[in-house]
This record gives C-alpha cells, structure tokens and sequence, in this order.
C-alpha cells in the first residue's frame, strides 16, 4: 500500500465505520483496527491519521475518494441520521517497525526536461512533512532537487539521507517574479518581494540568479572574485583617510581618497569601515554627503560611540564602503527597500531564475539524538542544532549561510548562531563536508563535548572582518583533523576556553585577510589566569600564505598588523610537533604599506603571557618553520604591587609572567626576530589592570634579537625555561642555506641528502621514530607535505548555465 495511504487508512475506515451499523466483529487492515463503539462516546473521526503534509484534515473529500462503485458518501448524500450506539470505535496500531520513507522534490531546474507534476503522486514532496510522519529509526532518502524549506528534526533516532547519485539542495531563498522595468532607473528591474521575507528575521539578505551570488549595490563597486581584498582594484573598499569624531557625539566623518561619491541621495545607506584595530571597526548609518566625504552615526559601541573625540590623524587611514539603492549601477546589483526588490541583470530577465534568501535558517535540531544527516547540500541559512548527543553530518555542504549584518560589539557575541552552529553538542561528528562563502562563521561550537571535525574544506569565511572563525568552539575535547582551511577574515581556528583541542594533519592558508591581531590557529584568553590546555596536540599541519592589511591607530603608535602563525595566547599544557610554516610574509605589503618597526607582522608563535604563570609543558618538537619574520614573542608584565595583593583571592603565583616547563628541541628556525617585552603594572585587589609602572634599572629590560640562542639564554633570566636542545637555524635570504631542502619554492621540505639537519636530533619518546631522528617536521616521513582534507565537491546544479 501507498505511504500516504497507509498513514492515512485510519481516517477512511473511521468515515466508513458509520456504514458498519451493528457490527459486533473485529476488522483489521493495515495499521488500524475495528471494534464496536462505545454507545456513550461520540462519533468521530481520527485527525492523526492524516497525510500530515496537508494543511487541513478533509474528512468528507477523504470519505468520498475511498469509496467503492455504487456506494455513495455519508457526509454528504445520505440523509438518515447516524445511530451514535451502533458506531464502531477505531483503535489505531502505531508503527513500531523503522522503515525507509522517500521525499521527492517538485523543483528540478536543471533537469529540463522534468515534470513537477509527476512527483504528485509519491508519497512526500516535502522533507518536514515526512519527518512528521515518522518514528524512532526511521530514515528519509531525499530525491533530486530543491526542498525551499527548514529542515527540523524534532525526533530521536532520525536519519536524512540524499538517494544515491542524486543532488539534494534544501533552500533558504524563494523565487521571485514579476519583475518589471523601474522607470527612474535605467536598467533596473523591481518586483515584489516574496511575501515571507521579513525584515524583523533578516534584515539584510541575499540574492541569486541562476544559483550565482549577486551583490548588493555598492559603492565603490565589486568587480573581481575576492569579497576579502580590500588592497585590491575592484574589491568593493575605497581608502579613507580625513578619519574623525567631534567630542560628545556619535557622528563620525570620513573622506573617499581614491574615487568620486555618484551624485545621488545616499541618505540612510549602511557604511562600513575597517579602521585601524579590528575593536575600532564601525559600522553606521550615512547622514549626509558632501564632494568625497560622508557623515555618518555610528551604530557600533566602540570608539565611535564614546563621548571622546577621535581627532584627525589618529587614524591616517582606513578602508570601507557603502551599501545603497541608489547606488545600484552595474549588471548583478541588487538592494531590498520597503518589501521591493531592485535588480540590474546581466542578460534577458526572463532568462533569469531571480532568488531571495527568506528563511535565516535552512537546517534546525533540537533536544535530540542519534541524528544523522548525509549527502544533503544547504544554501542561504544557518543551521543552529542544540541539545543533540550523537550528531553526525556527513558529506554535506553548507554555502551562504548568513548575510550582511551590522553588529554592534566587537566580541564572539556579535555572529553567535551563525553557519553551522551548535549548543550543548555532545559526541559529534563532521565529516566530509564544505562550508564556504559567508559573512560570519563557518562552524560555531558553544557549549559541548566530543566534537570531530575531519575532512572538510572550510573556506572564503568571515566577511564582515571581525570576530568570525572557519572552526570556533568552546566544547570540551575536540578533535580537527585532515581539514584545509583557506581565506578567511580572521581566525581559521579558534578557542577561548581551557579546552583540549588536537589540530592534526590540516592545512591553513592565508588567515587574517581582514584582521590585525591573531593567527590561524587562535588560542586566546581574556581571563586573569592561564589557561590548561589538557594535553592538546598541534602536530603535521602546514601554515602558510599570508596576507597583511595595513593599519593606522593611536596616532602611529599602532600600524602593524600583529598576524600570526600560532597565537597561543596564556595556554599551557600542550605539545606542538612536525609542523610545517613558511612563507608567512606579504612581500607587497612589505614593500608598499610597512610603517616602521615590523616586528609584529608574520610571526611564527605568540605566547603572551603577561603576569600569568605558564606552569603546565609547552613542547615544540620537530617543526620546520621558514620565510617569516619573527619566531616568538612574549610580553611579560611585572606585577608592581605583588606583595599588596590578595593572593588567597587572585592565586598568582610568580610576581611576573614565566614559562616553567618549556621543551624546544629538533626544531628548524629561520634567522628571524624574536622579542620579549618586559613591562611592570600595578594591579587593583580584583585583578583588574592598573597604571603602568616604570620598571627598575635593577630589573631585566626588553630584548629584541635575530640571535636566537641569546634570546633563549635572556628569557631563562626572566623565567621563561624553552630549555632548547639540538634546534638548528637556517637563513631563508641565504641561496646556501636553501640547499638543506630540497626545494623550497614549491613547498618541497624534505631535507636533502647532504644536510647537517639529517640525523643530528635527539630521541623524544612518543614522538620521534628512531635513536637518531632528523631534524623539522619530515622526521620519519613526509606525511606532513599531504596535510589538508581530500574532499571532492558536487556539482552544484542550481548553478544554472545558460
């Protein structure tokens, strides 16, 4: 029998009972059983056996359809009355056995040739329709095509499967049409809105045509395929400079250096500015123009929210843009206002199939387990799970997932439940899959356990600039493993909890494209004390490829991005081992854009660790770092007043910062800086920073210095123990050194034959492989050169070509 026959055969025996008058037998068919009515109850009909994809319960039209020749419908030509006494009462079997249940889609743009009327008679053309019908252990095997829907799974023990071979894409956008010419602006098309997009859900959203991602109108414009190069002709951003804020008011001023405002009404358009340091980013609403300059009111609570003033030259220079209809001048522009949608095509209209993100999310669960979701491709959502043990995302793709947003606090807050985003996940798993293309995170981790990443591409994240991450998570025990991570606006990988997360075997390219401060992979810790790392593992991974964004801030006291390979900012309790790093320096931000001391930009490790003592190990072992210009930094901060403060209440335990269980060995350097700044502050009896204070002569003093052994020798005076054996130094600006590889242009660091760096190790148990291992992160194999995941995309179908 038909599905839907079958979850609905209650319902038609139940209209039919009424024609069983005296019948003292028990009938049974399928999943419902016949007995004799209670002669007190009433006569009714059971709503729960219903297609549960239909919006009503149509009893009589159910009736009249499940009659055979030559009856005819009670409800509607029978006129004797009903003997209430004489009903037969329906006791309905619930399925107990899981079974598999198939959804078929009504939309398959790419298939020219389909016929979305011949889905009407399959069982399902809807994914929630079907979940509502289903039981523990049941698994829906989704069929080609577009489901514009939220997924949510609401029950135990479910499995989402896409059939085999089959694109599946689950759609937050909806269609549009009726676009018609917009006479006072030539070119532009309007139509209405789909009538379930609103504003209070999204308030920025996203457009499509033919499945391509179109902007939204922009000044200056978005020509080249990179939302992330501000440095770049075509990128969307202008440079700014003439940066200020009058005291005692949110209205701030900026001037376009290199391009001429359009003479139209930009009154209410959304800036944004990248200016200076990622906390003094602003977003506001433009207040009026004049020539190249806009005013606007500051919507972001930083600086340009403060009653102080930013005076001229505190920022030399920034970059940004502005969002607004009346900017929409190019094919492939769009912008929403008052439930109207403008578009400039790029060809015939009619030859477009225009879509409009409505739903903010494509994927929901919640307060679930054993959930399983395979093959299934989601676009223009997020996809916020909670509450879910045993969770396991498999071959799935995840694009567009949020838009353009203003937030107004620089902080992890600001894009939470964004991307994939889960809260009180436990034993979780992400499996080959993709997440690619978004204004915030990528994968968000709030609270949980057991999180497993493995091989999956997550890249092009974080376009807002601020705080998004590819991986963020503050669950316990986390595992991220053959992973690539490529172009993001941040952090590839973040962590601002004592977790323990191993980072194996991953591949990282180009972090911060639109950061200054932090590394691709991002340990950070905005606490009082230092953090344990419970035995966390960095080993077999590649960084490299970094770009750099020019800075200006406090009057040039900062403007120098701070972009690092490691930043493992007051951790310990870690080992990291059998990394490879090189070519972490932007040589045409070097040549171009560098403003004085550089000592900041691509670094290898930041430590920190301030006042906090570092007490657990911190290991590195067998890394190949190379073509970079620093190797670690340290700022240390003597506490001034140590002797007043409560110790029972502020447990510090050593008058300045230090590492106490340091273990360097087997490691390759490049000749390059490494820096510890030494400062001294007075501390509040909360632990909160006070006024600097001005170190003694008897004290250490900073050290800056390509020597690398001095530098380990000046740290051990100030408690900071690396304890360094047989580490070696080779020079990336020198033609001999470069022999000890292989071939350092194409990434090739297996050691050569001839190299002193053969052998020349000690034996670290656990992590070497032999009594006498080479030196850097080949030692033993080359498994690191493979680093990244192995995942092979889908055709993405809706990706319609002409």
């Amino acid at each position: 029998m038909n599905l839907k026959k079958l979850l609905t055969f209650g319902l038609c025996l139940s209209t039919l009972g009424s024609l069983f008058v005296g019948c003292d037998s028990t009938v049974q068919s399928d999943s419902v059983t016949i007995e004799p009515a209670n002669p007190t109850s009433e006569n009714s009909t059971n709503s729960n056996a219903t297609d549960p994809s239909s919006a009503t319960n149509n009893n009589e039209s159910i009736a009249t359809d499940n009659l055979t020749a030559g009856q005819t419908s009670p409800a509607t030509e029978n006129p004797q009355p009903i003997i209430e006494s004489s009903a037969p009462k329906i006791v309905e079997e619930v399925r107990t056995e899981p079974m598999e249940i198939h959804v078929y889609s009504s939309e398959i743009p790419w298939l020219k040739d389909s016929n979305p009327n011949s889905m009407a008679n399959h069982e399902f053309t809807s994914i929630n329709a079907a979940l509502s019908s289903t039981i523990e252990g049941d698994t829906l095997i989704i069929h080609e095509g577009i489901y514009r829907e939220v997924v949510n799974i609401k029950k135990d023990n479910i499995t989402l499967k896409a059939a085999p071979g089959e694109y599946v894409l689950v759609s937050g956008n909806e269609l549009v049409s009726g676009f018609v010419p917009e006479p006072s602006m030539p070119g532009v098309y309007v139509a209405d809105v789909p009538s379930n997009y609103k504003t209070t859900t999204l308030p920025f959203t996203q457009v499509f045509a033919n499945g391509h991602y179109q902007n939204i109108a922009r000044f200056p414009n978005y020509t080249i395929d990179d939302m992330m190069a501000p440095l770049e002709e075509g990128s969307g951003y202008a440079w700014l400079n003439d940066i200020y804020k009058p005291q005692d008011t949110t209205i701030g001023s900026v001037t376009f250096r290199d391009y001429e405002i359009p003479n139209v009404d930009l009154t209410g358009a959304t800036f944004r500015g990248l200016i200076g340091k990622n906390s003094e980013y602003v977003y506001g609403t433009v207040t009026s123009t004049k020539d190249n300059t806009i005013e606007f009111d500051a919507y972001s609570k930083n600086n340009w929210q403060k009653a102080t003033e930013i005076k001229p030259g505190y920022h030399d220079f920034g970059f940004g843009y502005v969002l607004h209809k009346n900017l929409l001048d190019i094919p492939g522009e769009w912008f929403v206002e008052n439930e109207k949608i403008y578009y400039m095509p790029t060809d015939d209209i009619n030859n477009l199939q225009i879509e409009l993100q409505v739903r903010k999310d494509v994927l929901m669960a919640n307060n679930v387990d054993n959930l399983t979701i395979e093959g299934i491709n989601f676009v223009a959502g997020n996809a916020p799970i909670s509450n879910v043990e045993n969770l396991l995302i498999d071959k799935c793709t995840f694009r567009y997932m949020q838009p353009f947003q203003m937030t107004t606090t620089y902080s992890t807050g600001a894009f939470v439940k964004t991307g994939l985003a889960m809260d009180n996940v436990k034993n979780a798993t992400i499996q080959n899959s993709y997440f690619a293309h978004t204004w915030s995170h990528g994968i968000h981790v709030a609270s949980g356990n057991n999180i497993t990443l493995q091989n999956c591409t997550i890249e092009d994240i974080g376009w807002s600039g601020t705080f998004n991450a590819g991986f963020y998570s503050a669950a316990q025990n986390n595992l991220v493993k053959d992973c690539t991570f490529r172009d993001s606006g941040r952090f590839h990988t973040r962590v601002n909890e004592p977790v323990k997360i191993d980072i194996i075997h991953c591949l990282f390219e180009r972090p911060m494209k639109l950061g200054e401060d932090s590394g691709a992979i991002a340990f950070a810790n905005t606490t009082q004390y230092s953090y344990n790392m419970q035995d966390s593992e960095i080993a077999y991974n590649i960084i490299r490829d970094f770009d750099a964004l020019p800075i200006s801030s406090m009057n040039n006291r900062y403007n120098n991005p701070f972009i690092v390979a490691m930043y493992l900012e007051e951790m310990h309790n870690y080992t990291v081992h059998h990394n490879l790093i090189y070519d972490l320096i932007d040589y045409d931000y070097l040549e171009n854009f560098t403003a004085g001391d550089t000592f900041k930009s691509a670094t290898w490790v930041y430590f920190s660790p301030r006042h906090k003592s570092l007490d657990e190990k911190i290991h590195f072992y067998n890394n190949t770092a190379w073509n970079y210009l620093n190797n670690f930094h340290i700022y240390n901060i003597e506490i001034a007043n140590y002797d007043e403060i409560d110790h029972e209440k502020l447990n510090y335990s050593h008058h300045h910062g230090r590492m106490v269980n340091g273990h360097f060995a087997n490691n390759l350097f490049d000749t390059a800086y490494s820096n510890l700044s030494h400062a001294a502050k007075t501390f509040t009896l909360e632990g909160k920073d006070g006024p600097s204070y001005k170190l003694s002569s008897e004290e250490n003093q900073s050290l800056k210095t390509q020597d690398l052994n001095a530098f380990f020798e000046h740290a051990a005076k100030n408690d900071y123990l690396f304890n360094p054996e047989a580490n070696m130094i080779l020079n990336s600006q020198n033609e001999i050194d470069k022999l000890n590889y292989v071939d350092v242009e194409t990434g090739n660091f297996r050691l050569a034959e001839d190299s002193p760096a053969k052998g020349a190790g000690i034996a670290i148990p656990g992590i070497t492989s032999s009594d006498n291992p080479d030196l850097g992160a080949l030692e033993g194999s080359d498994y690191v050169l493979s680093a990244g995941s192995r995942l092979e995309l889908p055709a993405f179908k809706e990706m319609l070509v002409d």
